[in-house]
């Protein structure tokens, strides 16, 4: 009889497992419902997974990982594993469980971003001396550099046809946002401002970036048109805001708050201006990325 009970309950253990998987995967199929995003909860930074239709969390093993980003189909992360010595940039595989590394040099390699159709992540790295942008498979093979200015390049985007990237860079003396074709290699200038411009998030339907500034004397996020470079103020706040990404649907911007020492994501619509908290079962949180 026992030992019945014992299969029976490893069954129905294996059924919930096979169930959670489920749910994630029909939550890759429905971007809108799934986050990842970095918190402290443990003293040191995990990786979380969020499934918001269904309340599900998983968390990625304790390696100390930050800034996810989703492969397209929602089936990896790119992020950054900070090092004793710099960092790198690895791909987890949330189906297998397993970690590549892209980069092994001693540098430090940052901000990782998926191209649109999942065949190339993005980066920035100082491997050769000032920041720069380079592209590199998702399995670590063709690394190549794309911008040498000699100043820092950093943060990349992708536009939604993965044609272009928007990255910051101080090649002008400030810290400003720039777009450069791929095949062409044609570079914009977006903006000139004596404060830096940062964190440049590309809008899903090409229109616009939001990024980050302190342009008005506190942190903002601020929307830039692309067809015009004209800037508007979408947040400005006393408290100190950053990374907006754009949920998948355009309507909206999720950015982390930085509120007496904890960090928490927050939602405001592009249309209405209406500002409210992300719930994530009472979570801080940082560096939120959605799906897909």
């Amino acid at each position: 009889m026992r030992g019945g009970y014992l299969k029976l309950s490893a069954a129905l253990f294996g059924l919930a497992l096979l169930a959670i998987a489920l749910r994630f995967l029909l939550a890759a199929a429905f971007p809108a419902s799934l986050a990842a995003y970095m918190t402290l909860e443990t003293g040191l930074p995990i990786i979380v997974v969020h499934d918001l239709t269904h309340n599900l969390q998983r968390r990625l093993p304790a390696n100390i990982l930050t800034e996810p980003a989703f492969s397209p189909d929602g089936s990896r992360l790119a992020l950054t594993q900070l090092l004793q010595y710099g960092s790198e940039i690895v791909v987890y595989d949330l189906l297998r469980d397993r970690e590549t590394s892209l980069t092994a040099f001693l540098a430090i390699a940052e901000s990782p971003a998926w191209s649109p159709d999942g065949s190339q992540i993005a980066f920035s790295s100082n491997q050769s001396g000032a920041a720069s942008i380079y592209l590199v498979q998702p399995d670590g093979a063709g690394l190549r550099r794309i911008t040498a200015s000699g100043a820092g390049d950093r943060e990349p985007d992708w536009s939604p046809d993965g044609r272009s990237l928007v990255f910051t860079s101080n090649r002008g003396g400030s810290w400003d946002l720039y777009t450069q074709e791929l095949a062409s290699g044609s570079l914009r200038q977006l903006t000139r401002h004596r404060a830096p411009d940062n964190s440049p998030a590309w809008s899903p339907d090409g229109t616009r970036i939001a990024f980050a500034s302190r342009r008005d004397g506190a942190s903002g996020i601020y929307l830039l048109w692309l067809d015009s470079l004209q800037v508007e103020p979408l947040v400005v706040d006393t408290r100190y805001d950053s990374l907006p990404q754009w949920t998948p649907d355009g309507r909206a911007i999720t950015f982390a708050r930085s509120v007496d020492g904890s960090s928490r994501i927050m939602r405001v619509d592009v249309n209405t201006g209406a500002l409210t908290r992300l719930n994530l079962g009472g979570l801080d949180a940082d560096a939120l990325a959605w799906c897909c």
